[in-house]
């Protein structure tokens, strides 16, 4: 038998396992596939979520004078191409009502608009690094409800699958966030923006080169300003070496966020990060930043130490929502509200600060439980995932060592008390 004929009938072997594979997984929804162990041990190996289809590209092109219904529908069109579960069904409640019977998950992660008939005020929510605009859906309709006009942004390589993380760049991101500001700017006559983690870094650079006048206010989310991992830096030139592309290598059966994370995209928030500790945003705009002291994904002091620089000649308030169990002691210019007792959560974790208790996905009781501190160990992951008692906070050392079974909170039993800051901070300065 020839090379090339065994090289193509290994092809075929292995398209043939992984359509068995996708067929298997079809007989779920996005609901039960995070649930079905067999699934993870599969999806680990093959990696098939972990790739997108190789249909068109990773981005959409952007116009000068794009509509924002324009842009959604483009990006609509791309998920549908590149995303191997955009239609799976997925039976939860969406931020925008949908006219199909059955709701997909491409309807929870395309972005999208909650509109008055109205152009008084709106706000602007960018997602974070591996996330989605699924993320704001709970936050966004309560925005909605206290009168904003509330779109989302959908980042270049997110909303598909984690390997196109490698398809994109920092200029890409930094694009589509400048065009969704100038757009909201145009479009409304007052408005704000609100950024998660990444999303909040590329927002803080956008504003610091071109501020819109009728920006009135911006709210940081568990911003992204340094690594917890401080080799991270290293990624960006380890990445070239051959057969070094992923940090962690995940079954992907989360259809809202990225489980595996590719170096490339390492070496990039790593970039924005850094100009991020460097910034200077206008002194006299008014900034909300929310965060957990124990983020074990953003080193917190590094973003308090932002802060305080900012505060020396900041003029607009400058204040801070802080998840903290221990005393803190912090500029005075900065404007303190301390959280230090949860309900049935040790602390507070990066991914959890946006999401009600009771939400039904990524909620105490809800569908999916982040188990990625055992991704490594199969059978710890499997007892984290089925445990009827399990520990809630965030996945540091100490939790870990202390707590057996530990999930990553992925909810905030403060959310009703954040929202209450947040809207307060927002109709004050957005009016």
């Amino acid at each position: 038998m020839s090379g090339s004929l065994r090289s193509n009938m290994l092809k075929k072997f292995i398209g043939l396992i992984s359509t068995l594979w996708v067929v298997s997984a079809s007989a779920h929804d996005c609901t039960t596939l995070p649930t079905d162990h067999q699934q993870y041990l599969e999806g680990i190996k093959t990696g098939e979520y972990r790739n997108a289809n190789n249909i068109g590209p990773a981005t959409i092109t952007l116009t000068k004078n794009m509509a924002y219904a324009e842009y959604i529908d483009a990006t609509r069109a791309l998920i549908l191409k590149r995303n191997k579960r955009a239609t799976l069904p997925c039976p939860l409640p969406t931020a925008v009502p949908v006219q199909a019977k059955q709701t997909q998950v491409i309807d929870h992660i395309v972005p999208y608009q909650l509109l008055h008939h109205n152009q008084d005020k709106g706000i602007l929510l960018i997602h974070g690094l591996t996330d989605s605009p699924y993320i704001f859906n709970a936050i966004a309709q309560d925005l909605y409800r206290q009168g904003f006009n509330v779109r989302t942004l959908l980042l270049p390589g997110h909303g598909t699958a984690a390997d196109d993380l490698r398809r994109v760049s920092n200029r890409d991101w930094q694009r589509h966030v400048s065009y969704a500001i100038e757009r909201t700017s145009k479009d409304f006559k007052l408005f704000a923006v609100m950024g998660f983690s990444t999303g909040a870094a590329l927002a803080t650079l956008e504003i610091e080169k071109r501020r819109p006048p009728n920006l009135k206010a911006l709210a940081l989310i568990a911003p992204a300003t340094e690594s917890h991992n401080k080799n991270s830096w290293m990624a960006q030139w380890v990445d070239w070496l051959p057969l070094m592309n992923w940090l962690d290598e995940d079954a992907d059966l989360d259809f809202a966020k990225y489980e595996s994370f590719p170096l490339a995209a390492a070496a990039l928030v790593h970039n924005v990060m850094v100009d991020m500790m460097q910034s200077n945003v206008p002194t006299d705009l008014p900034i909300l930043t929310i965060m957990s002291d124990v983020d074990t994904t953003i080193d917190s002091q590094a973003t308090l130490n932002l802060l305080t620089r900012w505060a020396k000649t900041h003029r607009a308030p400058l204040a801070l929502r802080l998840y903290a169990n221990n005393p803190i002691e912090l500029d005075q210019r900065i404007a303190l509200t301390r959280i230090d007792k949860l309900d049935k959560v040790i602390d507070m974790s990066h991914v959890g600060l946006l999401i009600p208790q009771h939400h039904p996905y990524y909620g105490e009781q809800g569908a999916y439980r982040h188990c990625g501190s055992y991704f490594t160990d199969a059978t710890a992951y499997q007892a984290c995932k089925s445990a009827q008692q399990i520990t809630f906070g965030e996945h540091h050392s100490t939790n870990k060592a202390t707590h057996t079974p530990l999930a990553r909170v992925t909810f905030n039993p403060d959310y009703t008390g954040l929202v209450k800051q947040l809207r307060e901070f927002l109709n004050h300065h957005v009016h």
